[in-house]
């Protein structure tokens, strides 16, 4: 998913406050912790165990937080694959096929930049 990385809060690792195209978020930045705000493709790691899911009350796909946890709007394939408009995030999670939201806390999940 393409990002724009807006700034990293101090930690270790450190929190990254991104704009998607789909909604702000807050998430782990497993990048360069001196990585200067811009454009980024990162992937999505979700730490499945912390996660909770339910069918999606909102507009989907959309990206957001609300205090400490990362909300996730998008299809599941039922497989193992959620699609946040043209981006895919691999899931172990148990749901059925559909519009689903991932509430995860923001220390839990984690963007990894990498390049094309």
């Amino acid at each position: 998913m393409l990002v724009h990385l807006e700034r990293l809060r101090p930690g270790e690792p450190p929190l990254a406050e991104v704009r998607t195209p789909y909604g702000p978020a807050l998430a782990r930045w497993r990048g360069d912790p001196a990585a200067p705000p811009g454009a980024y493709r990162v992937e999505w790691t979700i730490d499945e165990e912390h996660a909770t899911v339910r069918p999606a009350p909102g507009a989907a796909p959309a990206v957001r937080t609300e205090g400490e946890l990362l909300l996730l709007v998008g299809e599941f394939d039922g497989a193992g694959e959620l699609r946040i408009g043209d981006s895919l995030t691999l899931l172990d999670l148990a749901a059925p096929p559909g519009r689903i939201e991932v509430a995860v806390p923001c220390v839990r999940a984690e963007l990894y930049p990498y390049d094309l």
